[in-house]
């Protein structure tokens, strides 16, 4: 088990610098051309869209790694704040999509 700055150091290697790269842009394109039913397939098109108005890709990635800083961020407090009860927060992402309070998985119109 890695040390709590360990732990942090892989988060921001492996979660907050990853949409860097931009390979994101142009996967999560071809995933929701794949299946347009999918969880954020809506995602495909809404990038699409800004890349043909002239969104610039290194912007786009930028934003993408602030927002995901700022859920990481998030999600570290209300770990801890209010917590899990009996802090049981093992394999909680298998359970993420079907928490979505909209009750769609995060498919296309579960966003308000």
């Amino acid at each position: 088990m890695p040390t709590r700055e360990e732990f942090l150091r892989v988060v921001w290697n492996e979660v907050i610098n990853s949409p860097i790269s931009g390979a994101w842009i142009d996967n999560t394109i071809a995933a929701s051309k794949k299946d347009a039913a999918a969880p954020f397939a809506d995602v495909g098109p809404a990038l699409e869209r800004l890349l043909a108005a002239g969104a610039n890709r290194r912007d786009l990635c930028l934003a993408a790694r602030w927002a995901t800083y700022e859920a990481v961020f998030s999600l570290l407090y209300i770990l801890d704040d209010p917590g899990v009860d009996g802090r049981n927060v093992f394999m909680l992402h298998e359970s993420l999509l079907g928490a979505d309070p909209s009750g769609n998985e995060g498919r296309p119109g579960s966003a308000s």
